[in-house]
């Protein structure tokens, strides 16, 4: 291998791990190719033609390298609008490798607002740039330059760009999909966050992915679960802990395809009171950050935090009636049918013909399946209050 080739290989390198960790454009990967390429400063940044210069947010691309932060932003906010090179680049779907002299003519420059008010100051003349088209109205790209002693730059050098565009287009393209996925997973947790109840999610191993704030205070306040070297959710009687490992277990296999649970309902007593409920659930479809899959989730609630306020959700999104909403309530919070019909002063068999008729509209039949199907859905994605004492009979 020779040198050529060397650096070729080592860039590339550098280009896919930067599409992984987006600061090593400005710390590592831009100051080598500013070396390989005889440069004086260079950036990944994006335009967008239907505005006439800089293009930020999600999944774009934002590094510079040779610039001082006020200049930088005095590119972003004005002088990207006034950028010739850009205002007369190649519009072709797909990528192209340019040199600033091709696009515009140098003889020129000086007379233009883009050289006068920023290339100027920075004593740069001239640029090499990697565009990565990726639609008519938007480009991302990968900008050198250099002052004008040291000249245009040279065939050889726009080769070497020529080599890197297809990495670059990949690296791009990665780039802004990892971007979506994260802004889409924190999304996610953001809404199992805002819900009323502890939530643990699990992948194929039984591993914890992720527990929200409320799961890990109901744990720690209760004393009746815990999380084992941060890894495993476990009670920690030994008999109910076997039960929900047991649960876990079959939650996790039928979120893998390979079991028939719809989830199981636990309830954990301890001293001086404390009590927990847990539904451990198949989740067959969720998904985490970058591929990890959620086999399983367990929700928590306990009896003493009673989630009131859900009526009029339950009521609006499965159309259930006053009655069929307030049994869905109290399932939720873990009441047995024969302990919410001695709340209600009811017969158990009222109750049964409830829930048949609740749960016909949930589109389910068992009860284990009717509370999984409630707490995973629309009702609960808010923030509902939470009373210590339980709704007064109506």
């Amino acid at each position: 291998m020779d040198a050529a080739d060397a650096v070729m290989s080592h860039l590339v390198g550098r280009i896919y791990e930067a599409a992984l960790d987006a600061s090593l454009w400005e710390r590592e990967l831009l100051p080598q190719l500013e070396r390989a390429m005889q440069s004086q400063g260079s950036a990944v940044w994006a335009h967008d033609f239907a505005l006439g210069g800089y293009l930020g947010g999600v999944g774009a691309i934002d590094a510079f390298h040779g610039a001082a932060a006020a200049a930088i932003d005095s590119f972003k906010q004005h002088y990207s609008h006034c950028n010739v090179w850009m205002q007369h680049a190649p519009r072709v779907e797909g990528s192209v490798v340019a040199s600033s002299s091709d696009v515009f003519p140098d003889r020129e420059l000086p007379r233009t607002e883009w050289y006068a008010g920023w290339l100027q100051p920075l004593d740069l003349f001239h640029s090499a740039v990697a565009m990565v088209q990726q639609a008519a109205d938007r480009a991302f790209n990968l900008t050198l330059l250099r002052s004008r002693s040291v000249g245009p730059y040279r065939p050889d050098e726009l080769q070497l760009l020529r080599r890197l565009l297809p990495h670059l287009t990949t690296a791009f393209a990665l780039h802004r999909r990892l971007c979506r996925a994260e802004a889409l997973a924190q999304a996610s947790l953001q809404v199992l966050e805002g819900l009323p109840l502890g939530v643990v999610l699990l992948d194929a191993e039984a591993t914890v992915l992720h527990a929200t704030r409320r799961a890990r205070t109901l744990a720690a306040q209760g004393g009746l679960l815990q999380f084992r070297h941060g890894a495993r959710l476990g009670a920690t009687a030994p008999g109910p802990d076997a039960r929900l490992q047991r649960a876990i277990r079959e939650a996790v296999a039928t979120g893998q395809g390979q079991g028939t649970s719809a989830g199981t309902g636990l309830r954990l007593d301890g001293l001086a009171g404390a009590r927990l409920h847990l539904l451990v659930a198949p989740l067959p479809a969720w998904r985490a950050p970058f591929g990890e899959q959620a086999a399983a989730a367990v929700f928590i609630s306990a009896p003493s935090l009673a989630l009131t306020g859900l009526r009029p959700a339950l009521q609006s999104v499965y159309g259930l009636t006053l009655a069929e909403a307030q049994l869905a309530q109290a399932l939720i919070n873990g009441l047995s049918p024969q302990e919410y019909a001695d709340s209600r002063d009811v017969s158990v068999h009222t109750v049964r013909t409830q829930f048949k008729a609740a749960s016909a509209k949930v589109g389910v039949r068992r009860q284990a399946d009717f509370v999984r199907v409630l707490l995973t859905g629309p009702a609960l994605l808010g923030r509902w209050e939470e009373a210590r004492q339980p709704e007064p009979k109506d």
